[in-house]
């Protein structure tokens, strides 16, 4: 089962925000919008028996009975051919919200399923299913999809819920509502993406009181078991306790071994829509790694791992910025070119649309610019990671963050804490970091080194990924760009591939071979854009 989820949390700016009288409006005016379609909706059973059938096929629910389609309150609504699922929330389970379903047949014959949800607001999500269980049931089985509960509940009688928002995330404005189980299965799906989901969310559910369902040829998702016959009661009594012990043998990890080598290509990361090169060396961006990154001053380390976070975060990938160099606006302004690749300065009639899109995407911003207490900066990373699902964190930079707090101790022993303190956060909360360190001082004609990462072996040691932005100068014409790779602990390829910088959407791309560019090249991004990396002391370089 395949999912593209279209509804991301706003990206307001980290920690807190009150909510504004334009927002209770608009909250308002989408919840009358509910009732328009939740009236509109017809339940499958005043349906003509050829169309329900049809819209079954479409959907691939032909095994759902329309009694448990009665039981969960979903209908369709026709003019756009969705199936609509309800939110019931409060002490008169009144209705708050519905996510519209839309379905879309692919050539693997597999079905892509489109979603929306009415309201937006995260405060209305709750969990599909809620209002069926009772105040005396101690187990419920926990779903990444509407369709998967309503499979699980028809085939085990087991009270079911599902996520509002799949395995990106579990709000925890939620956790409440899961309190009174005292055992929670978590069931999430087929892929590997869902089991280090399932993974997450049990931290956060208590790992005594869950376990998993591990995704297999024998376990796929509950909606697929169901209509290929399987006893969804034993796979549910065969999940296994989420709670580990300090050491395994391998009789523990070797499904999970199987697992990688039965899907190498998702294991290997989220790939790059934008560096086709980078996914050929890295092969992709994986949780739970640290990447350091570094580059010479002024060559625009800062808009390139920006436009390399945004094509992730375009893809899903909760992001949050900490920039401690430039502020939030400024660094806003870089990644809104980059993602409408034109600058919208010229174009201000187009900025309500590409910033209504920029909006849904899953960006975060910390607050924090200067100089911060590591322990702050940990504590706000692992307050986004729990609240709002986090999987990659950009800090830039390491030496413009540690300031001249500490001058009575060895700066070089204070970075070796820093490194150290982001490498234990990656591992523990399973959030990808990018750490941009400046180099150290070289000679202008020499390309830079792991060894130039400024500071002790600390960095390079403790990094999963190095990447280096090289800048080659040239007499007589602009220099030349490109991206190195000399570390990848995942499978040990290193390389490196020639850049382009376009200075009319600040973005960067690699060189069209055997073709003369008529177009001009910029070879350095503007000084204003990346914070004025040309001026002010080492520390406060990019």
């Amino acid at each position: 089962m395949q999912k593209e989820e279209q509804d991301f949390l706003s990206p307001h700016v980290m920690l807190g925000y009150p909510e504004s009288l334009d927002e209770q409006e608009e909250g308002e005016r989408e919840l009358r919008e509910v009732q328009r379609i939740w009236s509109s909706a017809v339940p499958f059973n005043d349906l003509p028996e050829d169309e329900a059938q049809l819209i079954k096929t479409m959907f691939q629910i032909t095994k759902v009975s329309n009694a448990t389609l009665k039981k969960f309150g979903v209908r369709l609504f026709k003019p756009t051919k969705s199936l609509v699922f309800p939110w019931f929330a409060g002490p008169d389970s009144s209705l708050k919200g519905l996510k519209l379903l839309s379905a879309q047949n692919t050539d693997t014959e597999k079905v892509t399923y489109n979603e929306a949800t009415v309201p937006k607001i995260s405060s209305y999500y709750n969990l599909f299913g809620l209002t069926l269980v009772g105040r005396m049931d101690s187990e419920v089985v926990l779903t990444g999809h509407e369709l998967d509960t309503l499979a699980v509940s028809q085939a085990t009688g087991l009270p079911s819920v599902a996520l509002p928002r799949g395995v990106s995330c579990l709000p925890p404005m939620l956790l409440p509502y899961l309190e009174q189980f005292k055992r929670v299965t978590l069931w999430l799906g087929h892929d590997i993406r869902s089991w280090e989901a399932s993974k997450i969310f049990s931290r956060k559910l208590g790992l005594r009181r869950c376990s998993l369902v591990r995704p297999g040829e024998d376990r796929p998702c509950p909606l697929e078991a169901l209509a290929r016959g399987k006893n969804l009661s034993r796979i549910i009594k065969t999940s296994i306790p989420a709670a580990h012990k300090s050491i395994v043998s391998f009789k523990q990890l070797r499904e999970d071994v199987y697992g990688e080598l039965l899907n190498t290509e998702q294991v290997a990361g989220v790939k790059w829509t934008r560096f086709p090169e980078l996914n050929r060396i890295l092969k992709g961006h994986r949780k739970g790694e640290l990447t350091v990154f570094t580059g010479p001053t002024g060559s625009g380390k800062t808009t390139f791992i920006s436009e390399v976070a945004l094509d992730l975060c375009i893809q899903g990938v909760n992001t949050l910025w900490g920039s401690f160099q430039i502020n939030n606006v400024r660094l806003a302004k870089i990644m809104l070119t980059q993602f409408a690749m034109q600058r919208l300065e010229e174009n201000l009639e187009q900025y309500d649309f590409w910033a209504d899109k920029f909006e849904e995407l899953p960006l975060y911003f910390m607050t924090f610019h200067g100089q911060q207490n590591i322990k702050t900066v940990l504590d706000t990373m692992q307050h986004a990671v729990y609240l709002y699902d986090i999987n990659h964190v950009i800090i830039d930079n390491l030496q413009f963050m540690m300031g001249q707090e500490n001058l009575s101790i060895d700066k070089y022993a204070v970075q070796d804490h820093i490194i150290g303190a982001f490498r234990k956060f990656a591992t523990n909360t399973s959030c990808h970091v990018t750490l941009i360190i400046h180099p150290r001082k070289e000679e202008d004609d020499r390309e830079l080194q792991t060894a130039s990462i400024f500071g002790s072996a600390k960095a390079s040691q403790e990094a999963d990924n190095v990447l280096i932005l090289q800048e080659k100068k040239l007499v007589t014409c602009p220099g030349r760009r490109s991206l190195q790779v000399t570390k990848n602990r995942f499978d040990g390829d290193v390389g490196i591939f020639p850049l382009d910088f376009i200075k009319s959407s600040l973005t960067f791309s690699a060189p069209i071979k055997g073709k003369v560019k008529l177009r001009k090249v910029s070879t350095k991004p503007e000084n204003e854009e990346v914070g004025g990396e040309r001026g002010g002391s080492e520390e406060g370089r990019g």
